[in-house]
Formats: C-alpha cells, sequence, structure tokens
C-alpha cells in the first residue's frame, strides 16, 4: 500500500514542537484543519476520541514510532497528517523510549479493511531502522514523501 496516496507536503510536520503527548495530539488535528481535512467545528470531538483511544493504549508503538488513529464522523476518506520531532517526545510508548515520528490517521467510521491496512503498512515500514534514520535526516517534506513512496 503506497502511503503517499494520502499524503502532500503541506500534511508533514518537519518538526514538531510539543512538549507533551496532548500537545502532539493538538498540533496534528490542527494540520488536518488547517488544510481542510477535518472541519474547524470537529476539533474538539475529534481530539476528545483520539485522547481515549490512547488512554486505552498509548499509540507509541516502539522504535520512536507513534499512530495515533481513529475512526471519526468528521472525514470521509483516510487522511494522514506526519509529524517529527527530531529530539523525541516522551508519548508513553510500549517500549518506554521517546517518539521521532508520528503518523496521525483519520479515518470514517465505516472503512476497516484499509484502515487496518494503512496501520499495518506504517509499522511494517517504520520498523526499517535505515528508512528511520534517513525521515529523521530528511531536510524537506518531499524528501520524506520520497522514502516513503
Amino acid at each position: 500500500m503506497k502511503l503517499t496516496k494520502y499524503l502532500k507536503p503541506d500534511q508533514i510536520c518537519l518538526e514538531l514542537n510539543a512538549q507533551s503527548k496532548q500537545e502532539a495530539l493538538e498540533t496534528m488535528l490542527k494540520i488536518f484543519i488547517e488544510k481542510g481535512l477535518v472541519p474547524g467545528e470537529m476539533y474538539e470531538d475529534v481530539l476528545a476520541a483520539l485522547i481515549e483511544r490512547e488512554s486505552l493504549t498509548s499509540t507509541g508503538i516502539g522504535d520512536g514510532v507513534a499512530l495515533p488513529h481513529v475512526k471519526t464522523k468528521a472525514v470521509d476518506a483516510i487522511h494522514i497528517v506526519i509529524a517529527r520531532s527530531t529530539k523525541g517526545l516522551e508519548f508513553e510508548a510500549l517500549d518506554r523510549n521517546p517518539v521521532n515520528f508520528f503518523f496521525m490517521i483519520l479515518a470514517p467510521v465505516k472503512v476497516s479493511d484499509t484502515y487496518l491496512k494503512t496501520l499495518s503498512s506504517i509499522s511494517a515500514l517504520m520498523k526499517d531502522e535505515n528508512i528511520r534514520r534517513r525521515l529523521l535526516a530528511a531536510k524537506t517534506s518531499e524528501e520524506i514523501l520520497s522514502i516513503l513512496g
């Protein structure tokens, strides 16, 4: 599955300046709103759903990667925003290490197969240490897209 199908350069934050898990979620969600992918009036509902999802189990899957995700009525197609923290952010990851790469995925309520395949594809791709190293060194959003493509 090509992740670049769901991404444009302006959906990539090269340096996430968040100081907390909640601030990271808020910052990424604001990108969805700024790009017109989520209606502004849905901000609080989607944020609450993301926080609730995180309360179940952290989406920090390890190796410096987090996949905050939720199904929501706010979108009618799968959308992804990527944020990178070069210094790493405490995100309660399963391996207890800081997170450098955040892939926020919002999907429509009725989509299952593609949603799970998207999560699985990102997880598999990000297990590759070479890819993580190249993503950390990337200077532009276009370079990140090229690496992910």
